[in-house]
């Protein structure tokens, strides 16, 4: 008797549009991250908004292996989060692939403080956790 009900039900819901719905909900939900090149070795990221420290640490990951190629290695925090130099109004974090002074590791994934080191590998990984974040590469 209850399967016959089950499967009942599982024809009416195979009925609605869901995927529509769902496609709907990642556009809205995508966050992007403008990351703009100061050099080789350091580049801007700028935030965006739901961006906080795990989105900022995967877009400096997936820009240090996409576009530096590197897959090892360390990303330090040259300037933590404040005002950005290449979009007025707007907050971004500066990170380099080169060693900063004071530099220090640290479990938190904060955006904050100047020196904080992640592995390259660490920061790609903790793109799991943002499965929704574009990086976007502005003046190139």
């Amino acid at each position: 008797m209850i399967r016959p009900i089950l499967a009942a039900g599982l024809a009416v819901l195979t009925c609605f549009p869901v995927q529509s719905h769902a496609q709907q909900f990642i556009e809205r939900d995508r966050i992007e991250i403008p990351i703009v090149p100061i050099d080789a070795n350091t580049f801007e990221a700028i935030e965006n908004d739901g961006a906080g420290g795990t989105a900022m640490w995967c877009a400096a990951g997936l820009y240090t292996r996409e576009v530096l190629g590197q897959r090892g290695g360390s990303i330090y925090i040259q300037q933590g989060r404040s005002a950005s130099v290449a979009v007025p109004g707007r907050k971004s974090v500066v990170f380099s692939t080169q060693p900063v002074d004071g530099a220090f590791s640290s479990l938190s994934q904060g955006i904050r403080r100047t020196g904080k080191v992640f592995s390259m590998a660490h920061a790609y990984a903790l793109c799991r956790e943002t499965p929704r974040l574009r990086v976007e590469i502005v003046g190139r």
